[in-house]
């Protein structure tokens, strides 16, 4: 058997053909259990899914690809001199094939659906997901439909409407809501619920451990600290559960410790971690969501928190919350320092290393590693907030030798 699905909370174990996303005692979302007795090497593909075996997927001739993964590590010494660390590493997620970590998910997901013998696929989605999942459901040659909060800044949905997907706008700010009436429409239409969220379907986030893969490979020795964004929570918890995997498989001796950055205007982690919740209560209990330009991260439950939650306690992690205003500092620092052009939800892990430096949670002799999720095409609304227009000048020999004597 490749792989199983698991409760985090029983430990019961089911087949992974069972499709048992809900443990029937617990009523945890089950997670991916790949089978690791098996003497695993990285193929010749070129993306992730060189790491086929890891992955939960049973039939080759099922994958849907376009190349996404074995993104850069770029070493940023400049950035890293002015944040104050000795070492800032930057997972560079901007150059997959629609502009985001998504893809890696969505390939996963959208594979698998194939495998599953599924034509139409639905998602919840303020922007990413939807141009992940329009673009690989046009070149598997299926329907895709994408519901979107009431929030959700038009100019994000045009990459995910050339793809040809097909919208509508739920007037709600709830992801949570959302996700609840997609499901039960997919279940009563037969369509395939691509979420990238665990707690929909374990195996489609499984996508996002390869960028734990990839550092493995990549940082010699890993940095002391990762920092990425959470919304839902799938992207950290995934990461984690690729580090536990090349632990027991002996590749690395530790997890770095991992750090998840939130809106400060939507901060269902913070207040999990500050109060001690469990991941059913968290998930029971949504937090408001108030408005912010980083909609990717202002999910009102953590649909990864039985992942989520554990990966940043086990490793000795933490929560940060950081303002809309400190994520487009972070988007000029991250352009003008280290030439990354990012989208505010990518850049947030910059800015909470900048306070966490502030705060003295992370020293001056530790090395760090930011997850750049998405790149600023994705939202250029907020990156002209940042940038001066051009200025008029003359067609005159005069004008032009003006220049820098201003």
């Amino acid at each position: 058997m490749k792989y199983s699905l698991t409760c985090p909370v029983c430990n019961k174990v089911y087949a992974g053909t069972s499709n048992v996303f809900s443990c029937p005692d617990c009523d945890a979302p089950t997670v991916v259990a790949m089978n690791l007795e098996s003497d695993i090497a990285p193929g010749d593909e070129h993306s992730l899914w060189r790491w086929f075996d890891l992955l939960p997927l049973l039939d080759r001739e099922c994958i849907v690809s376009q190349g996404e993964g074995l993104t850069p590590l770029v070493d940023a010494p400049r950035l890293g001199e002015e944040l104050g660390v000795a070492r800032l590493l930057l997972k560079n997620e901007t150059v997959n094939p629609t502009g985001a970590f998504k893809d890696r998910q969505v390939s996963v997901g959208i594979s698998k659906a194939q495998e599953d013998g599924a034509h139409t696929i639905a998602v919840v989605s303020s922007g990413n997901v939807a141009a992940a999942a329009a673009s690989y459901a046009a070149v598997a040659g299926m329907t895709c439909y994408v519901f979107t909060p009431a929030n959700a800044p038009d100019d994000r949905l045009v990459q995910a409407r050339m793809y040809g997907a097909k919208f509508y706008r739920v007037d709600t700010l709830s992801s949570s809501l959302i996700f609840e009436l997609v499901d039960a429409t997919c279940r009563a239409r037969g369509w395939h619920l691509l979420s990238t969220a665990g707690l929909y379907n374990p195996c489609q986030v499984e996508g996002a451990k390869t960028i734990a893969y990839e550092l493995a490979e990549q940082a010699d020795p890993l940095p002391d600290w990762i920092i990425a964004p959470v919304g839902g929570g799938g992207l950290l918890g995934a990461m984690w559960r690729g580090f536990k995997e090349l632990l027991a498989l002996g590749k690395i001796a530790k997890i770095p410790a991992l750090v998840g950055v939130q809106s400060s205007a939507c901060t269902p982690l913070l207040k999990a971690l500050a109060e001690g919740l469990t991941p059913d209560q968290v998930v029971a209990n949504p937090v408001p969501v108030g408005n912010t330009i980083a909609g990717a991260i202002a999910d009102d439950i953590l649909f990864d928190a039985y992942t989520v939650l554990p990966a940043i306690r086990e490793t000795g992690g933490c929560g940060v919350a950081v303002t809309d205003n400190e994520m487009l500092a972070a988007e000029t620092r991250l352009a003008m320092r280290a030439g990354i052009f990012a989208e505010p939800t990518g850049a947030a892990p910059v800015a909470a290393l900048a306070k966490l430096r502030a705060e003295g949670v992370i020293a001056d002799e530790d090395s760090v590693c930011c997850v750049v999720t998405g790149a600023g095409f994705k939202d250029f609304a907020s990156a002209k907030q940042i940038v001066k227009p051009p200025r008029l000048l003359e067609p005159t020999e005069n004008a032009f030798m003006r220049i820098g004597y201003e």
